[in-house]
């Protein structure tokens, strides 16, 4: 989280950043203005090996493990709102997963905002999220700043996010089960075989993207913030 957010704010000038990656353990990542009291307890995550962190991003819990998470760095002008951006990121990652033969599709618009204290990510879509037969494939989140666009994502790779409702207290557990690579699929995809469907959609779209695999004293200095309980649990 430290390095998207670092990116976001190192940008060079007319570039676009994709950045695809795993995580080595178990992570619960909150939104960056989603509540935590009553809903998720610290020790019980110690005690199920869950780490934690609270996204620069909005939107809702994810449990990151059997995943892929994206992190794409844009001038919002390059697009010219941060919704155009939504929509134009959403639609490359369906195609890229129709390319495996995935029935991804684009969720429709619902008449207001999801709020925040629905529960999970995955638990319900989104408009303009990414789903496969009117179930959650994609969670993605945004955030602006000054005139960068950090734009989060979760590809469920295979079924995690029940675990979540063993991880708190009274957190919500989705009533339909989520929709994942491996069972749209019906096998486990090949090391990198998704990753090149992800960058392959978006080069087709013409994104002239680079890759943030850099350290920087900037990402540095933003570990101790999104290493610190104040940040995590501020909410």
């Amino acid at each position: 989280m430290a390095r998207d957010h670092a990116l976001a704010l190192s940008l060079p000038f007319e570039s676009a950043i994709l950045r695809l990656y795993r995580w080595e353990r178990p992570t619960l990542s909150l939104g960056r203005n989603e509540p935590t009291g009553g809903r998720y307890n610290p020790a019980v995550l110690r005690r199920a090996g869950v780490d934690v962190v609270r996204r620069p991003t909005g939107g809702r819990a994810v449990l990151h493990w059997r995943e892929l998470t994206y992190a794409l760095v844009v001038p919002v002008t390059t697009l010219g709102s941060a919704r155009s951006v939504y929509k134009w990121t959403n639609t490359c990652l369906a195609e890229g997963l129709a390319s495996l033969g995935i029935p991804a599709e684009i969720a429709p618009e619902p008449p207001g905002p999801t709020p925040l204290d629905t529960g999970p990510c995955f638990q319900v879509a989104a408009g303009g999220e990414v789903t496969a037969g009117g179930r959650k494939l994609v969670g993605s989140a945004q955030v602006k700043m000054r005139n960068i666009l950090l734009q989060h994502g979760s590809i469920l790779v295979a079924d995690d996010q029940g675990l979540l409702a063993g991880l708190g207290d009274g957190v919500a557990c989705a009533v339909d089960r989520p929709a994942t690579v491996e069972s749209l699929l019906g096998r486990r995809p090949a090391e990198g075989e998704l990753e090149g469907a992800v960058v392959g959609a978006f080069r087709r779209a013409g994104a002239d993207l680079e890759e943030g695999t850099t350290r920087s004293g900037t990402e540095a200095e933003l570990e101790e913030l999104y290493r610190s309980d104040a940040w995590t649990w501020r909410r």
